[in-house]
């Protein structure tokens, strides 16, 4: 991989990411500050309502508990927790504060309801960060607007007085919502800036490198060709045939935003065959399928294509094999199978050659390499990567 594919792997999705992680803090921080102020209200401060303290204390258990999967959640994921969750955690302190209500019962008319007021003011400003929709986190914040103007009314306060705190759910929730969307938003733009100029870095360096590769590498070849260096007609068409493969490198044709697998595989059939090697190409299942894959994965399973069929040449004492590509369950196989001398793979030293050319390639492409064989038994080499 190139220097500018790196810079683009690594950078992708890095703001995105810091600022979920950010979110995340904030609803931690929030949720934490909003437990915290209900105890205070309820054991410390003076809300009228201490007698009723040991009535109270299951219902605090249950908001700790809820509190704490939340935090515990978005600390393990460094994101926000799932709108689902966020869901049911509205709904749930809607159910506990009406529940605190019903126990306080008479005393709750001398203090009213603002006793829960403070945590579900905040609980709103997660359920804001959580939702990509507006419509959505006003929805989740409902429950909680409910709860409130029942609790109001079984204190017998004014429904008047009621509205303002009611509509402060919702406009905390809206606030929370679109800052955490501008946030987001200028994440995203910012990655896709980060990946442009990864990707004219990358473009720098394709042109630099082909200029080089065209000043010595290619002219040599052609020269080899051209002036009769090589006297070997077969070693001389291989040449030439890789000198126009180079020279279309230089020229960006093999560039695009998707690759056909079959014309690779092809091409590194032909490679082998020009090397000496007689090789059976079978990829009907693919080309039916209409196979289009990221360059990135074309290249990684051609050249692991190339590699097993080069170790079939030096290594499996035959001079033919069976390349075979197809689809199955959402994946493009290719199996390269030979019937030489084959190998035990529990005794096998692990060299470059299987490891990092083959299951390396096809590991850093999403996908998988499987190797059997057995002394006269051949060798299959089948590799796997998703669609």
């Amino acid at each position: 991989m190139n220097q500018g594919a790196a810079l683009t792997n690594r950078q992708d999705g890095e703001a995105r990411g810091r600022i979920e992680t950010a979110l995340a803090w904030t609803v931690i921080l929030f949720r934490a500050g909003a437990f915290a102020e209900v105890i205070a209200l309820n054991y410390v401060g003076d809300s009228g309502l201490r007698r009723q303290v040991p009535g109270f204390a299951p219902a605090l258990a249950v908001l700790g508990v809820e509190s704490a999967i939340v935090v515990a959640l978005a600390w393990r994921r460094r994101r926000v927790p799932p709108a689902w969750l966020i869901t049911a955690d509205a709904l749930l302190t809607a159910a506990t504060a009406m529940a605190m209500t019903l126990i306080a019962g008479t005393a709750i008319k001398d203090s009213g309801p603002d006793f829960m007021l403070p945590y579900m003011l905040l609980v709103s400003i997660g359920i804001g960060m959580a939702f990509r929709t507006l419509p959505a986190a006003l929805v989740a914040t409902l429950p909680l607007v409910v709860a409130y103007l029942y609790m109001q009314a079984w204190s017998g306060f004014s429904w008047l007085g009621a509205v303002p705190h009611s509509i402060g759910f919702w406009v905390d929730s809206g606030i929370a919502w679109f800052i955490a969307a501008l946030l987001r938003r200028n994440a995203t733009e910012l990655d896709e800036t980060r990946e442009q100029v990864a990707r004219l870095a990358a473009e720098q360096e394709r042109t630099r490198n082909g200029r080089i590769l065209h000043d010595r590498v290619l002219q040599t070849m052609e020269a080899l060709v051209r002036d009769g260096w090589l006297a070997d007609e077969r070693v001389r068409g291989h040449v030439a045939a890789e000198a126009r493969w180079l020279r279309g490198y230089v020229r960006g044709d093999h560039d695009s935003s998707g690759s056909n697998l079959t014309a690779a595989l092809e091409e590194v059939v032909e490679q082998a065959i020009r090397a000496g090697l007689t090789v059976d190409l079978n990829a009907a299942g693919l080309r039916a399928a209409g196979a289009v894959l990221p360059v990135e994965t074309v290249e990684a399973v051609s050249g692991a294509v190339r590699e097993a069929l080069t170790n079939v040449r030096k290594h499996a004492g035959t001079g033919h094999a069976v390349v075979r590509a197809r689809v199955h369950d959402g994946h493009a196989v290719v199996g390269v199978l030979d019937h030489g001398v084959g190998f035990d793979p529990a005794g096998l030293r692990r060299g470059v050659g299987l490891s990092g050319s083959i299951e390396g390639r096809v590991a850093d492409a999403g996908g998988s390499a499987c190797v059997e064989s057995g002394p006269g038994e051949g060798t299959l080499v089948e590799l796997r990567v998703p669609l």
